[in-house]
């Protein structure tokens, strides 16, 4: 199967006809005490600005706006340096060293992790009660060294520590370090799965990686960039910033002082059109429309065929529910004999995609991985690349150790090892799909129409599993599976793309891009849980303490009284999607006049692709495919500067007017 090549055009690749020397820059300890000083604040100031004062966060998605404010804020910073102490300013490498620190860490102090896991340790213990009989039933299939020592710190923890009552510390270490190690171990797996994956991704198939444009447009080329040597001295690039900019300070100022007009272009819901209306129609009562400016923006920088293929799959998954809904089926059963959900067989194709596009990107690099496994034995020599983060024999060599640590903990825990194979097997194949999806598609918020836990739930059934491997199914679908938005896997493949682009030495990087995600994981659990004592956690939001363990532990609840059995609808729904995204790599790989990358298939039912992605795209398709017609690639490239202002324009003034919010004590309600 040949490689996808027409998903990149750009990135700072060094072109055919260029000359690439190799040489690489190292990574100064001065960036990697910076960058690890940046993870720490940033772990200890989001649980109050984002769960208390609900002004800004580290951000969420693919593209996380904190790493941007900090690396602007020290570009910032260097201008000065470079002006009064040049001596003493700060690389190109250096910036770009602590923009992927922060990259591969800070994901998990908002949706990544850190929430979920304090909330679902505490859930089941907080929310037993006589009727659920969760005391009998969930209790004795959860490890000691998996709960909290007294029962009164989970119910602190949900209403509050009593006042002169000291933070029940010694109670959380057991536990934190029994996730942390996993959490580890996990981001270690996906490390090194990238990290096999990686040269081919960058040099031979040549994916666009769009979102890792946005950092590199902030540096700019110069050894030593400032404001001045940057993207953002463009005169364009301001065009494109002052359109977020201007309805970000609309929106502010309408908190402020309600008579000031505000623009609404988040979550319209075009949907209630169609609610009033029988079949099929009716079946588009949930759609939304969005605007979202940094989605634009990153459109606009996509080829073609890619942003065309985010959209056309969304209205292709409309019309599918269109024919069941004709069909007199729809997500409730409708009138028609079929027991299936329209909706869920959906999620089920995407499933079955995702594990097919793995497969085809394992096969494409199928020369990494057989030069890693020789190398290993030594029977090839596996060459080593001075930007890559890990040689290709130490990579396969990291991913066999953590996943072995991973099934050694999961056996420990009470789960059977096949049980918890099948389950990180299929969450492996949602972490390449995703990463290809940001590599290939600039995919800003990533989510699917299906979990992992459902596809093992209808294909093999509940009963297989066991009590306590259901249980753990829980836990770890609630805290690492049931919220892809912050996926680390692409966030690493992005950060090797910098190391590449940065001309970076990358031998070092593992340790580097360790120690961040020990920092966040060390200061942002204190950090949270010291928040969510004082505050008590049941008097903030719902999301993300809230919502997902009472999801996780209802099924949970569900499969014990009433075990789910394989559906052989679904099971079909699973092998159709894997065949039609086969048929798609194929015809995409073979055919110059095939208008459609398959990446797009993998997310068309999923939540943020109807609440904030097809909208978005489709208008950066249409703007760009307009321009390129009409205007030629000239006019292209002299628009660029615009649309990566899109995305800056409203995440460095969301920031600002956090900054402006905390400072005059505004504050957002709960939700």
């Amino acid at each position: 199967m040949a490689a996808v090549q027409t998903e990149s055009v750009h990135g700072g690749e060094t072109r055919p006809d260029q000359k690439d020397d190799r040489a690489a820059f190292p990574i100064t300890p001065r960036a990697v005490l910076l960058g690890a000083l940046s993870v720490g604040l940033l772990a200890v100031l989001n649980p109050y600005l984002a769960f208390i004062r609900r002004t800004w966060s580290v951000g969420s998605g693919s593209l996380l706006p904190s790493p941007l404010v900090v690396l602007f804020v020290f570009v910032l910073i260097n201008g000065l340096l470079v002006k009064r102490w040049p001596r003493r300013a700060f690389s190109r490498g250096e910036l770009l060293v602590i923009y992927g620190m922060l990259i591969v860490s800070v994901g998990l102090a908002m949706q990544g992790g850190i929430p979920y896991i304090v909330s679902a340790t505490t859930y089941p213990f907080y929310m037993a009660r006589p009727e659920n009989h969760w005391q009998q039933m969930i209790w004795p299939n959860v490890p000691l060294w998996l709960r909290l020592g007294t029962l009164e710190a989970n119910d602190w923890f949900w209403e509050g520590l009593p006042q002169g009552t000291p933070m029940p510390w010694g109670t959380w270490l057991t536990p934190m370090l029994a996730w942390g190690s996993f959490t580890v171990a996990l981001m270690a797996g996906m490390f090194c799965l990238g990290a096999l994956m990686s040269k081919d991704w960058i040099e031979r198939q040549r994916l666009a990686f769009p979102l890792v444009d946005v950092p590199l447009s902030i540096t700019g080329d110069s050894a030593q960039p400032t404001l001045k040597t940057s993207l953002l001295n463009n005169r364009i690039f301001w065009f494109g910033f002052a359109v977020p900019a201007s309805i970000s300070l609309l929106g502010w100022l309408h908190r402020l002082i309600p008579s000031v007009p505000t623009i609404t272009l988040y979550e319209l819901g075009i949907g209630r059109y169609f609610s009033g209306m029988s079949l099929p129609w009716s079946v588009l009562a949930p759609m939304y429309l969005t605007i979202s400016f940094p989605i634009i923006g990153i459109a606009c920088l996509l080829p073609g065929e890619v942003s065309l293929s985010l959209w056309f799959f969304y209205f292709f998954y409309l019309l599918q529910l269109l024919v069941w809904g004709a069909l007199g089926v729809a997500e409730e059963g409708g009138t028609s004999a079929i027991a299936v959900n329209p909706k869920a067989f959906v999620g089920f194709e995407e499933a079955g995609g995702f594990i097919a596009l793995t497969g085809a990107m394992l096969y494409q690099s199928r020369r990494a991985i057989r030069a890693a496994c020789f190398g290993l034995i030594g029977r090839e020599r596996d060459t080593d690349d001075p930007y890559g983060p890990l040689a290709g024999r130490w990579a396969l060599v990291g991913f066999v150790v953590a996943n072995t640590f991973m099934v050694w903990w999961a056996v420990k825990a009470g789960m059977s090892w096949w049980s918890f194979a099948v389950l990180i097997g299929i969450f492996y194949a949602v972490l390449v799909g995703a990463s290809r999806l940001v590599a290939a598609g600039g995919v800003m918020y990533v989510d699917t129409g299906f979990f992992p836990r459902q596809i093992v739930m209808r294909t093999i059934g509940a009963t297989a599993l066991g009590v306590p491997s259901l249980t753990m199914y829980s836990y770890l679908s609630v805290m690492f599976m049931y919220d892809p938005m912050n996926l680390a896997m692409p966030q690493m493949m992005d950060s090797f793309k910098l190391l590449n682009a940065g001309k970076l030495r990358g031998k070092n990087w593992p340790w580097v891009a360790g120690l961040a995600i020990v920092v966040m994981l060390g200061l942002g659990i204190p950090a949270l849980l010291r928040v969510l004592y004082q505050h008590g956690t049941g008097s903030l939001s719902r999301w993300p303490f809230y919502s997902y363990p009472s999801w996780a532990f209802s099924e949970l609840d569900s499969s014990l009284r009433s075990p789910e059995g394989p559906d052989n609808w679904l099971r079909l729904a699973l092998m159709l999607g894997g065949a039609f995204m086969l048929l798609l790599v194929w015809l995409h790989s073979s055919f110059v006049w095939w208008p459609l990358s398959p990446v797009g298939f993998l997310i068309a039912s999923s939540w943020e692709a109807n609440r904030t992605l097809w909208a978005s795209v489709l208008i950066g398709w249409m703007l760009t495919t307009l321009v390129r017609r009409y205007g030629g690639l000239r006019l292209y490239r002299s628009l660029r500067p615009a649309f990566v202002g899109l995305v800056l324009g409203q995440f460095l003034t969301d920031a600002s007017l956090a900054i402006l919010s905390s400072a005059l004590g505004m504050q957002q309600p709960p939700s």
